[in-house]
């Protein structure tokens, strides 16, 4: 039993830090921010900080993998309507928006780059039968179109506070995606 009560108290702790470093964030780069900071913050002191991150810049990146981590088993389901295939990772943003909206607003984010791959090679088949495009350097082009809009739709989605439901969002980045403009 006190193994249980041990690993609450740990992601309780971690919890803290995670959502201190996220608080601090929204004010100042991560490159400004300290651990005495990070402590007064998360009312929490230097060694209980030592003792699970190296850094300010290590619990950033567990931050990021946390999310990433939460996303992946998605990635590989076999897409056969975007919309539903987008829900359940809409929903894992809509949970963790203040780290999602970091991730986002960094577009050389590694991170980012862990999830959109997974979805751009997932999209190349696509792309060339819907658009009769097999040229792979013009298929980029359709990809980061695609990318770029979607990331745009989620920001805005965050800093709305995610009002609208996941299956709305979806279905708008579904239509723009693969209906586009009306002719």
């Amino acid at each position: 039993m006190s193994g249980t009560k041990d690993n609450r108290r740990v992601q309780y702790t971690m919890d803290r830090f995670k959502d201190a470093l996220l608080h601090i964030l929204a004010t100042k780069p991560l490159d400004e921010v300290t651990v005495t900071e990070l402590c007064r913050q998360a009312d929490l002191n230097r060694g209980t900080f030592y003792l699970h991150f190296q850094s300010p810049r290590d619990l950033f990146e567990r931050i990021e993998m946390d999310l990433v981590e939460a996303i992946r088993p998605y990635l590989t389901v076999k897409i056969n309507d975007m919309a539903t295939w987008l829900v359940p990772i809409l929903n894992v943003i809509a949970n963790q928006p203040q780290a999602a909206a970091i991730i986002l607003n960094n577009p050389d984010s590694v991170v980012l780059k862990k999830i959109t791959d997974p979805i751009r090679q997932k999209t190349e088949t696509s792309y060339q039968s819907w658009y009769g495009e097999t040229d792979k350097s013009v298929l980029t082009y359709y990809y980061a179109f695609f990318i770029d809009g979607a990331i745009g739709v989620l920001t805005k989605w965050l800093k709305n506070g995610t009002v609208e439901h996941s299956e709305q969002i979806a279905a708008v980045i579904e239509n723009v995606v693969t209906k586009g403009a009306p002719h």
